[in-house]
């Protein structure tokens, strides 16, 4: 055993739901109804509802602020689960968006293969590590239809339309962030009237933000790693919050009557809702969010 793992320490043993919450009530947290409490836990992780109590810690005393209560936890954890949910809704149109045009400008310059060819591609390492993501996607999926069809009838060639079909969001980042200059240029200016520079943080916040939905990730009190470059012209200034990323899907969301009617309003009444108990702040929305949003219809 080498020193250094002797000063590992050993993980810690489960507890049980009872355990969980005298531990949550020990740090100061208020427990209106033990049973209610109890029930609650026993439907989500522990260690997945305690993030949502990092805002109301204080981390000299381990303890949680004064008059924070289980059921205020609880709403909080609500109004993220029902925020990821809104947020999904409006990334799908939007990734089918992405697959759509950058698949057809692809194939019709190169051809239905040309996103194999590495001299498409401004790094051939890149590119190597791209198709063996592929491959493994299609030996993922090698049960669907279409899969078992092309493997059937064209010895395992996918087109681009049928490829990007098993691309994730971050394998289609991926991808467009290795092609030729001009053709992401192309792609960013015809399709989002945008350069290529923005358009390829835009697709790496949208990957990162539709993985943390997909997974159930924490939305609330979270920090973005990935941070978005937005036009020249834009004065929002970057927060690392969600806001920032929210700010991205009106440039990507090419409905602005959808965008207004589909998610705007949902979002509006589903903030009206808590707004008793969340902060604007934990997820970067300004207080003036809603009109800066509306600007989409202008954009």
């Amino acid at each position: 055993m080498s020193d250094e793992s002797k000063n590992i320490p050993p993980l810690k043993p489960p507890k049980t739901f009872e355990e969980q919450l005298e531990i949550l009530n020990n740090h100061g947290l208020i427990i209106e109804d033990k049973e209610i409490a109890l029930t609650i836990l026993s439907k989500i992780n522990y260690y997945r509802f305690s993030a949502y109590l990092l805002p109301f810690r204080n981390e000299k005393t381990k303890k949680y602020q004064e008059s924070v209560t289980f059921t205020k936890i609880y709403r909080i954890y609500e109004f993220d689960r029902r925020l990821r949910a809104l947020l999904q809704a409006i990334i799908e149109p939007i990734e089918i968006l992405l697959k759509t045009r950058i698949a057809y400008y692809h194939g019709h310059k190169y051809g239905p293969e040309g996103y194999t060819d590495s001299t498409h591609f401004q790094n051939s390492t890149y590119h190597d590590k791209f198709l063996l993501e592929f491959r493994s996607a299609v030996n993922k999926n090698s049960k669907a239809l279409f899969v078992k069809h092309h493997n059937r009838k064209y010895g395992g060639k996918f087109p681009i339309w049928a490829a990007t079909e098993l691309f994730s969001l971050g394998m289609l980042s991926k991808c467009y962030a290795n092609m030729l200059m001009q053709d992401k240029k192309s792609i960013a200016r015809d399709t989002f009237n945008t350069g290529h520079e923005q358009l390829e943080t835009w697709m790496k916040c949208l990957a990162d933000l539709r993985n943390r939905c997909a997974h159930y990730m924490r939305l609330y009190y979270y920090n973005f790693v990935v941070t978005p470059r937005f036009p020249n012209d834009c004065k929002h200034a970057i927060s690392g919050r969600l806001f920032d990323i929210v700010y991205v899907l009106q440039y990507l969301y090419l409905n602005k009557t959808r965008w207004n009617n589909e998610f705007l309003i949902p979002l509006e009444a589903l903030i009206s809702e808590y707004k008793d108990v969340i902060c604007l702040e934990f997820i970067g929305f300004p207080e003036d969010w809603l009109e800066r949003l509306k600007e989409s219809e202008s954009k």
